[in-house]
């Protein structure tokens, strides 16, 4: 069964149960419960709409109609907007480029005549210089949902001149300087560390093993940095 069937069997899976969980798709469609969630976070870029409700009666759903979000903002509001959007485009790493230039489309198109000349104004007038920087790999995405996980991972990543694989539970991400870590419990050393997005090359679901880390969050892990004792 190749990526376009199996996307298409998800899709049937979820309007036939109206209410599917992940677990439930991965075994129906005997695949992994990773690749179920990178099929649907594929099939809602395509524009197909699907709804997650968290929850012991919670699971997939497919929405009948589009969907659009409505935010009521003031002049200054969407002047501010616009011009983090654009600010953000020179530094940003954060793989959303294609999105947030869709955005900033949309302010310049606005049906409001007054605002849309204001906005055309500041894009004229104000340049931002684009610095040279590297882009975070698309697995940025998915250490967001291995962080609510918590399930042990096995984690190929760069250390310093070699490639390692280690058993690892996530914590969160933190953003210093533009510089985006993961911040993880390596199961090993029993201890917290941080490594670059850039750095990770694949992540994979390990052993089943559940290791307990919840009293470590992402406010608090510096205290968990150097190994425990014994």
């Amino acid at each position: 069964m190749n990526k376009r069937e199996r996307q298409n069997k998800l899709v049937l899976a979820i309007q036939e149960n109206r209410q599917i969980t992940a677990s439930e798709l991965a075994i129906n469609l005997n695949v992994s419960k990773r690749t179920i969630l990178r099929d649907i976070q594929d099939l809602e870029d395509q524009g197909v709409k699907i709804l997650a409700k968290h929850g012991k009666l919670g699971g997939y759903q497919l929405q009948e109609t589009p969907n659009s979000y409505d935010i009521e903002l003031t002049e200054n509001q969407l002047s501010a907007l616009f011009l983090v959007l654009n600010e953000s485009q020179s530094y940003s790493t954060l793989p959303y480029k294609d999105e947030i230039n869709a955005i900033i489309k949309k302010c310049l198109n606005l049906p409001y005549t007054k605002m849309r000349r204001s906005l055309k104004k500041l894009d004229r007038y104000i340049k931002f210089d684009h610095s040279e920087h590297l882009n975070l790999p698309p697995i940025f995405s998915d250490v967001l949902i291995y962080c609510t996980e918590r399930n042990v991972m096995a984690m190929e990543y760069n250390n310093s001149l070699d490639i390692v694989t280690e058993n690892v539970i996530f914590i969160g991400l933190l953003c210093e300087e533009g510089l985006w870590k993961a911040v993880i419990f390596e199961i090993g050393l029993g201890k917290t560390n941080e490594i670059p997005i850039v750095d990770i090359h694949d992540i994979a679901y390990s052993f089943g093993k559940t290791i307990k880390t919840q009293d470590i969050t992402i406010n608090n892990y510096q205290q968990f940095l150097n190994p425990t004792e014994s």
